[in-house]
């Protein structure tokens, strides 16, 4: 039993040096898996010294957008000095060479990953009884326990609580910057001038969901959206059609921009040289814009979010827009089509805060709305999966009323606003052109834009105006302002424990607050490489005896069993 123990305890730690290699390689040779497991690996997850610092340069190279390579990574390892500690350029080609395609990548990450956890609980395993043999009491033994445990799920998180005061910090000085008037950088307006009131502009993070039955026009309204954001305001813009090919979708955004129609574009001889004027025009305005197209059919969730990374990290991103969800598939086997939809759903809104944009879904609708008697969209009506319409921030129908009532304009197109999370909800006339595939707002709107006071109505000096308010309500409310904008409060400075009193006479720290792993454990390195535990076998501590005991001169024993404070 005794030889079972010993051949326990030196065993080595779990790891998978061939993983660790695999992971690197695939980063080395593919963007779409640098994209991929660089944000889902951290460089403490490696146990090879010089994986773990290769690792870290090339998690610096991305946050740097620089493309990640033997060349880059070599040199970058050069300029901090560490080339030759890692082995040289000749070892990142190996890894480089060792892996012929990074199809497995995410395989050999989940290895890496798994190995890494178990490193941690072993680590915290010799932790915790080496505070269990030398603490005073369980009831200390346990606290500390309790702190290495939750210090290793804090760091398995992906995200750790963080105090509201620096959500609230961010929120009132985002409102501070849209009273003095300065346009918020990353806000989508759309240029549909009451959509964007009651939304307050398509916001980072956000899905907005645009549901239609077929032919209503939902792609069209979709891309004079890309094309308002982007030359009007200048956004970097994502299209992804799993539907029409990408120089179709060109030449609606063409026929919008220029208002060329169709009809003239389609007929022999039927443009002139206004019409020809129009359209160079249109396309050299696009061709400077910042619009980007995919119309690869079997984009997945996954595929559409490493291309998103790719373009983000390579010409940054503003706006994302996937026409449409039904067409897209998981890539993998579900159980019901309602499932992988729901999936879909729920890992598009992820994307899109990891991403930092909004991303706008096209969906079909249901068949509902035709057995109605009043024909009006209901968010019931979305086609496939409720789950949509929870994970939606924003959800939008286009209806043609003239399709069920031949009394009303047949060019009137409603874009009804039913769910909204930050703004208002209600409908917005909108005018179809299909000749040039262009929607406009119809002026006599029923839904009124909410005027301000007259005395804050934007000016030249309403920057002024704003920061005067400011001023003086912070003053009143005992805010300190620094330029006119909140600062973060600053965190206490914690005050140091009591020191616990031990056995041996030694104070370590007893700290209420979960700790890292890393600092819990950063002086166990000669222990974990020992050949058998520190503390050594049961048998050979010896009983505490009248010696241990620590001198306190708060107290003084007579020796009668009773203690004078």
């Amino acid at each position: 039993m005794a030889d079972k123990n010993e051949r326990i305890i030196n065993r080595g730690m779990p790891n998978n040096i061939n993983a660790e290699n695999a992971v690197l390689g695939a980063i080395l040779i593919d963007d779409k898996a640098a994209d991929m497991l660089i944000p889902a690996l951290k460089k403490d997850d490696f146990y090879l010294a010089a994986n773990r610092t290769i690792f870290d340069v090339m998690k610096d190279l991305q946050e740097r957008s620089v493309p990640i390579d033997t060349v880059s990574v070599s040199d970058a390892l050069d300029k901090i000095g560490k080339l030759d500690e890692v082995g040289s350029i000749s070892y990142l080609s190996e890894l480089a060479e060792g892996i012929p395609s990074a199809a497995n990548c995410e395989y050999y990450a989940d290895i890496v990953r798994r190995d890494s956890l178990s490193r941690k609980v072993i680590e915290a395993g010799n932790e915790i009884a080496k505070h269990g043999y030398e603490s005073e009491n369980g009831a200390a033994a346990l606290e500390k326990a309790e702190q290495i445990v939750y210090g290793i799920a804090e760091q398995n998180s992906q995200k750790a609580l963080t105090p509201a005061s620096e959500a609230l910090v961010m929120a009132i000085n985002n409102i501070q910057d849209l009273q003095q008037g300065h346009v918020v950088k990353n806000i989508i307006n759309t240029d549909f001038p009451h959509f964007d009131h009651m939304t307050h502009g398509l916001k980072p993070g956000e899905i907005v969901l645009l549901a239609a039955r077929p032919s209503v026009g939902k792609t069209a309204l979709a891309l004079n959206i890309a094309a308002n954001s982007a030359l009007n305001h200048g956004k970097k813009v994502a299209v992804f059609s799993l539907e029409m090919p990408a120089d179709l979708l060109a030449k609606r955004m063409l026929a919008y921009v220029s208002k060329v129609e169709f009809d003239r574009m389609n007929t022999v001889g039927g443009m002139s040289s206004g019409d020809f004027a129009k359209l160079f025009k249109a396309y050299n305005a696009l061709l400077a814009a910042d619009i980007y197209i995919d119309d690869y059919s079997l984009n997945s969730p996954s595929d559409i979010l490493s291309k998103c990374r790719r373009m983000k990290r390579e010409k940054g991103l503003d706006f994302v827009i996937i026409d449409y969800l039904q067409l897209m598939s998981s890539g993998g086997s579900t159980e019901s089509r309602q499932v992988e939809v729901s999936s879909m759903s729920r890992k598009l809104k992820v994307y899109a805060k990891e991403l930092g944009c909004p991303i706008l879904v096209l969906s079909q609708m249901s068949r509902d709305i035709e057995k109605r008697e009043s024909h009006t969209p209901q968010l019931s009506d979305l086609r496939e999966s409720g789950a949509i319409e929870q994970d939606a921030d924003v959800v939008a129908f286009l209806s043609n009323p003239s399709k069920y009532n031949s009394a009303l304009p047949a060019d009137q197109v409603i874009l009804d606003v039913k769910k909204n999370r930050n703004g208002a909800i209600g409908e917005v006339k909108l005018k179809w052109d299909s000749n040039t595939t262009s929607f406009m707002e119809y002026e006599d709107q029923d839904v009124e834009f909410g005027k301000p006071n007259e005395e804050y109505v934007a000016s030249e000096d309403a920057e002024k105006k704003a920061k005067k308010a400011a001023e003086k309500g912070a003053k009143e409310a005992g805010v300190k302002l620094n330029d006119g904008m909140v600062e973060a409060p600053k965190k206490p400075v914690p005050q140091a424990p009591a020191p616990e009193k031990l056995v041996d006479g030694n104070n370590f720290e007893n700290d209420s607050k979960l700790e890292k792993l890393e600092n819990v454990a950063s002086d166990l390195q000669d222990v974990l490489g020992a050949e058998e535990l520190p503390f050594g076998d049961f048998d050979d501590i010896p009983a505490p005896s009248d010696d241990d005991v620590p001198f306190d001169e708060e107290y003084v024993d007579d020796g009668d069993g009773d203690i004078e404070y």
